[in-house]
């Protein structure tokens, strides 16, 4: 070894922090050149982000917020993340189990009185892994049209009188039904309104200034419009009422935000950590925790999700082994976020 104090010490140090230097710079270029490819053809406009060990390592938005007025899309710009919206309201069902509230083994009928026969054995934890057999929900299926409010109580009643797709615990199949059902256990047991319970036991503790649940009528700061391809040109994303989706879908977030929730995720600010470890289970058929797939590989464990509403679309992988987080945020309903996380991730991981 070198003395510490050495010329040849010194030069081997600086060459080390040389190589480091480098090696960040490049990472950072290919993630921008990649994503860059994406947004030139525009196929993809939005925020990505990749963040190692918490800090982030690239995060840049690309495209267009509103085409009326051809702005360009800031790096705050918050956006409809869809069915990532899943595991906030599995966090809050934990939450509420965590405080005696409930229980995850509690069957539904305990707290949906006007459950059907068929629900009798429908538990909580079935409805949180997409276990239970409800049936999904078409268009034609939300009696009163997707341009009105719908109240939870009403959104059950459009699937209640359905019959199960199988028996509840036996099969696997992922549906927004189940979860609209849990946005309706945390009101009732909680006493708050299901925005207001993530406003004040999520978002506020965790310093996520920039998400929430708000009706479709509000005028949210920073919101980008969400648009669709009609052939090789742009239109206005299909309207459809929030609400419909409470539970499912409908939070709006930014890309930093999504860092700040991925960071309580590693430890135990919202719960203890007993709990955690049954949030990212996984093990049924579908590979399907509360409200996140939970998938191994070679590199370790892969907890992600996606997320499609009209005009949003959205990706997000961890990688607890790495500490490792991608997430894309995009304002174009068809814009490839699974592809573009998932080559990000790649590129990380061969970084790392």
């Amino acid at each position: 070894m070198f003395p510490m104090h050495s010329p040849r010490f010194l030069i081997a140090a600086l060459l080390t922090m040389s190589e480091l230097a480098i090696s960040q710079t490049s990472f950072q270029e290919r993630a921008d050149s990649l994503v860059s490819s994406y947004a030139a053809s525009d196929r993809f406009w939005g925020t990505v982000l990749v963040a190692k060990n918490g800090r982030i390592e690239f995060e840049k938005p690309y495209g267009i917020v509103d085409l009326e007025w051809n702005v360009r899309t800031p790096i705050d710009a918050k956006y409809e993340i869809a069915s990532l919206t899943k595991a906030f309201t599995a966090m809050a069902i934990v939450q509420l189990e965590a405080t005696g509230k409930l229980k995850t083994s509690d069957h539904v009928s305990n707290f949906y009185l006007q459950a059907p026969a068929a629900w009798n054995r429908i538990t909580i934890e079935q409805l949180l892994t997409h276990s239970s057999g409800l049936p999904n929900n078409d268009l034609h299926d939300f009696n009163k049209g997707i341009a009105v409010p719908y109240t939870p109580d009403e959104l059950i009643t459009t699937f209640r009188d359905r019959p199960l797709k199988f028996s509840p615990g036996t099969d696997w199949s992922y549906t927004n039904t189940e979860y609209y059902l849990l946005a309706y256990i945390i009101e009732k047991v909680s006493g708050e309104k299901y925005g207001a319970y993530l406003a004040h036991h999520i978002f506020e503790p965790l310093g996520m200034k920039n998400s929430g649940f708000v009706p479709t009528t509000a005028v949210v700061s920073h919101l980008v419009q969400g648009y669709a391809h009609d052939g090789v040109v742009f239109r206005h994303r299909d309207y459809f009422d929030r609400s419909l989706e409470i539970g499912a879908g409908g939070v709006y977030s930014t890309a930093s935000d999504m860092l700040r929730w991925s960071q309580a995720l590693d430890g135990n600010t919202l719960v203890p950590a007993s709990y955690m470890q049954q949030i990212f289970k996984g093990d049924n058929k579908g590979n399907y925790g509360y409200g996140w797939f939970v998938t191994s590989d070679s590199h370790g464990q892969r907890i992600w999700h996606e997320g499609s509403d009209p005009g949003y679309a959205a990706f997000i992988i961890r990688r607890p082994a790495q500490q490792l987080l991608i997430v894309a945020l995009s304002n174009i309903e068809d814009a490839p976020v699974r592809e573009i996380a998932s080559k990000l991730e790649n590129l990380a991981l061969a970084q790392h």
